[in-house]
C-alpha cells in the first residue's frame, strides 16, 4: 500500500511563512515610521528654535536701526554720528568693534546647545536720510560637531 502525501501540510506551513512575513515587515515599516516621526519632530523643534532667534535678532536690529537714525539726526558731522552710536549701542546686548576703516556690531544666540546664531552689523554712514545706516555683514549658523575622545571602553579584561 502506497501512502498518499497530503498537501494539506504544506499550505499550512506556506501560510504560516507568508503571515510571519507579513508581520516582520509590519513591524519595520511601524518603526521605521515611528522613527521618521521622531526625526521630524526634532527638525522641526530646531527649525522652531533657529527662527525664534530669526525675529529676535530682526527686533534687535530694528532697534539699533532707530537709535542709529537718532544718532543721525542729533550729530552734524561723521565723527560725531560714530561716537553717538558707539555711546548708544555699547548699552545693546552685543560687542562692538571699532576701528579706523570700520566699525561693526556682533549679535550672537544661543539656538541650543550644539548651534549658535552669529550676525555682524557694519555701521555705516549715511549720504542721505533715507539710506541704510547698517549692513548686514554676516549672518551665520554655526554648529559645533566637535568630538570628545573616549577611551574608556576596556577591551580583554584590561583595568
Amino acid at each position: 500500500m502506497k501512502k498518499r502525501f497530503s498537501n494539506f501540510g504544506m499550505s499550512t506551513i506556506l501560510v504560516v511563512f507568508a503571515m510571519m512575513c507579513i508581520v516582520t515587515f509590519s513591524v519595520l515599516a511601524f518603526m521605521t515610521a515611528n522613527s521618521d516621526y521622531k526625526l521630524s519632530c526634532r527638525v522641526a523643534e530646531n527649525n522652531s528654535s533657529y527662527y525664534q532667534k530669526c525675529v529676535e535678532i530682526n527686533s534687535e536690529i530694528a532697534e539699533i536701526d532707530h537709535m542709529l537714525y537718532s544718532a543721525y539726526t542729533s550729530t552734524s558731522s561723521r565723527k560725531d554720528y560714530f561716537n553717538t552710536a558707539a555711546s548708544m549701542l555699547s548699552d545693546e546686548n552685543g560687542s562692538l568693534t571699532q576701528d579706523d576703516t570700520s566699525t561693526t556690531f556682533d549679535i550672537s544666540r544661543q539656538i541650543t546647545d550644539k548651534q549658535s546664531l552669529y550676525v555682524t552689523l557694519e555701521i555705516i554712514y549715511p549720504s542721505h536720510q533715507k539710506d541704510t545706516f547698517y549692513k548686514i555683514k554676516k549672518w551665520q549658523l554655526t554648529t559645533d560637531t566637535s568630538l570628545e575622545d573616549d577611551d574608556s571602553l576596556n577591551l580583554i579584561g584590561g583595568n
